[in-house]
């Protein structure tokens, strides 16, 4: 790497130079507060004399380079050099008293070569804007949202109103000062890549869309970046939008790895399960836009399938996000082959959601994503079969109460007590749809109507019976479901919060068969409310599919929602450890160092084997370890052991064996083969793991 200071002027000039953009960088994006404060900073620096440090540019040396040009791809520094040569050209646009020879010095070269003309290639979405303003085209034939032309605009507005001559403005210019960094790596792309991810840069904080774009682009040629980036990313960018791609890719890489990822831990996540897999990014990229569109319909409530798409409305009314990793894979196993399948098993997952939302068995998300996320596994490794019939029994059968499917009694005392509004108005809907089979309006366009109103009228207090008993009546019944009904917006909220008689005339012309069937009390006391209320409770109850006798004992240990940093037991498979850090393996009192979880595995056997090598090894022979695949053993199933490193998809080798363990393991999975392992040897209880969040 060479680093030189210089003026940013001087490295952008000079003939015979281009700098590229490469598609792996974010389309350019500064701000309006940004530009004026490069212009103000500017400003300050004539004013006072100084110079002003504009941060490093830091490139290597592409490819193309050769005798007519050098070719220098940015992989720091796009977003300013994109932003000083707008200002330029602003200045050359509205300084016209004289000719400062800006286009030939720094922005446009003197070819007939159109890849070398002008001095700064940008990405495919900015260069139509940023090659208009440079050549001064109209600009009125390109998109007028482009922040390309948004910040030319604001630069002349700027030079307007500055009281600092346009000349000064550009002379100054030429004195800002700037690292120029060639990295001289440029037959080595991973190197590019791992300077790409430690850069600090001046602008935004790069998101983890922007570092797993990268790292999926790279490539040895900007030929084949090109074609990468046209022929799979930019779909994914058209398909999702580029603000949705980071949390794409966090469930995209669950159904990967059947464990949770903590947002600030994608990127290196992804990278990190991919890497071991040796994966060839083309594949990785083609497989992504497959599921982008499946995710896109979900996140946007678009399935082209009307019956699934109004399921789907109900699941994001529930915000059940933590289960999309499964509705992908459920859509990409299913989708193509079996719709009605798909829609059944869709269906109830959103009656196992609409119980376990009213009910809330759990505090938090941790137990059901855990429990989810097994499923998912089991999926994948057809451990069970994909059906209706399968999902209910695993749904009826959680591995702890936390997330389990609430049975019929506890749900219905939950409808008779309280339900959340948006919760009330999924259930309500389903029920309508399950009675009368169409519904002309769409869920959105419904919202809950409380028919003792939440705000309390003179004559409501009379009606319930005075102060004391309206605060008795409705401290107990004003949020439960035999207090509300669904309307549409055609119903006039005004009326909602009037007297019984006056309220009643409109509801009963209300197009929800569950609303208008009120038309039938004659008063709305609390004897009316409890009648309802248990009427509406019953009907959920028969409508909303609840589990089947459980015939599994629960784990030994309930997961909680929040995990707690501390000491556990490798006995201990329950507890979510999904996104947390290792740190120590314990036995016997001596404390090994163990920072990743897939170092535990080989730890403990290499323990294991110094201790009773005869176990280890007739597990091998048997192989009584193993997953439920067979993927890589033809008739037998795949080994977690083996002598034979090609039976495992990452073989770890042990350092006093000639053992191979399997790598490519979840930090839950990797504790459920540790666990079996140990139980040979009877020693589960007596290791342990020092984990942290």
């Amino acid at each position: 790497m060479r680093a030189i200071g210089t003026s940013v002027l001087n490295l952008v000039g000079g003939l015979d130079k281009v700098f590229i953009i490469p598609p792996f960088q974010r389309n350019y994006d500064w701000s309006y507060d940004q530009c004026e404060e490069l212009f103000h900073d500017i400003e300050k620096a004539y004013r006072t004399g100084t110079t002003h440090y504009l941060g490093n540019i830091v490139y290597y040396m592409g490819k193309n380079s050769g005798a007519s040009f050098n070719e220098l791809i940015l992989v720091d520094g796009q977003q300013r050099i994109t932003t000083i040569l707008l200002l330029l050209c602003a200045i050359r646009d509205y300084y016209t008293k004289k000719d400062l020879k800006i286009d030939s010095r720094y922005l446009i070269n003197d070819t007939d070569i159109e890849k070398f003309r002008i001095k700064l290639k940008q990405t495919l979405y900015d260069n139509d804007a940023f090659s208009a303003v440079i050549e001064r085209r109209n600009l009125q034939e390109v998109d007028q949202q482009s922040n390309v032309i948004k910040n030319y605009k604001r630069f002349l507005k700027l030079l307007k109103e500055s009281d600092v001559d346009p000349q000064n403005i550009y002379d100054t210019i030429q004195k800002l000062e700037v690292v120029d960094v060639n990295l001289e790596i440029s037959d080595d792309l991973g190197k590019v890549q791992t300077v790409f991810e430690k850069i600090n840069s001046t602008g935004k904080k790069l998101q983890p869309s922007d570092l797993i774009r990268n790292y999926l682009l790279l490539a040895s040629t900007s030929v084949e970046q090109e074609q990468l980036y046209n022929n799979y990313w930019t779909k994914l960018e058209q398909q999702l939008g580029n603000d949705n791609i980071s949390k794409f890719a966090k469930y995209y890489l669950i159904t990967k790895i059947y464990e949770d990822v903590i947002n600030d831990n994608i990127y290196k996540s992804f990278k990190d399960y991919f890497d071991t897999n040796n994966s060839p990014h083309v594949e990785i990229l083609n497989d992504m836009l497959k599921y982008s569109e499946y995710y896109s319909w979900i996140v946007n409530n678009t399935c082209p399938y009307e019956k699934v798409n109004i399921i789907i409305e109900i699941l994001n009314l529930l915000k059940t996000d933590d289960l999309y990793p499964l509705y992908l894979i459920l859509f990409e196993k299913l989708y193509k082959i079996n719709k009605e399948e798909l829609y059944r098993i869709m269906n109830l997952l959103s009656d196992f959601m609409l119980r376990y939302r009213i009910v809330s068995p759990s505090g938090g998300g941790g137990a059901l994503r855990t429990f989810i996320y097994g499923l998912i596994e089991k999926i994948e490794g057809e451990v069970i079969a994909l059906n209706y019939d399968s999902i209910l029994y695993e749904l009826s059968n959680s591995p702890t109460p936390a997330s389990r499917f609430p049975l019929d009694e506890e749900f219905k005392n939950q409808l008779k007590n309280s339900v959340y509004t948006a919760y009330a108005r999924a259930l309500l809907y389903k029920m309508e749809l399950i009675e009368q089979h169409n519904i002309p309006v769409k869920l959105s366009k419904i919202t809950i109507e409380h028919l003792m109103p939440q705000t309390r009228t003179k004559w409501w207090i009379e009606n319930m019976g005075g102060d004391e008993e309206t605060d008795r009546i409705y401290n107990t019944y004003l949020n439960c479901i035999g207090n509300l009904a669904p309307i549409s917006g055609s119903y006039n909220s005004k009326n909602s919060n009037k007297p019984w008689d006056e309220k009643l005339e409109n509801l009963k012309n209300v197009q929800f068969v569950i609303t208008s069937s009120v038309a039938s009390f004659k008063s709305w006391k609390e004897e009316d409310i409890k009648k309802r209320n248990e009427e509406i409770s019953e009907r959920a109850c028969k409508e909303i599919t609840g589990p089947l006798k459980r015939d599994r004992e629960y784990e030994s240990r309930e997961a909680s929602s929040d995990f707690e940093e501390g000491i556990y037991s490798l006995s201990d498979i329950v507890t979510p450890m999904s996104g947390t850090t290792l740190e120590n393996l314990i036995y016997d009192g001596k404390e090994y160092s163990v920072t990743k979880w897939s170092d535990l595995l080989p730890l403990v056997c290499e323990i294991l084997y110094d201790i009773d090598s005869s176990i280890l090894n007739a597990a091998i022979i048997n192989n009584s370890i193993h997953k439920a695949t067979s993927k890589k053993c033809y008739n037998e199933k795949d080994p977690i052991l083996s002598n034979v490193s090609s039976y495992l998809v990452n073989p770890i080798k042990l350092k006093n064996a000639n053992i191979y363990v399997e790598g490519c393991l979840s930090s839950d999975r990797t504790r459920f083969y540790v666990k079996q392992i140990l139980d040979l040897y009877g020693l589960a209880d007596r290791f342990q793991i020092f984990v942290r969040e």
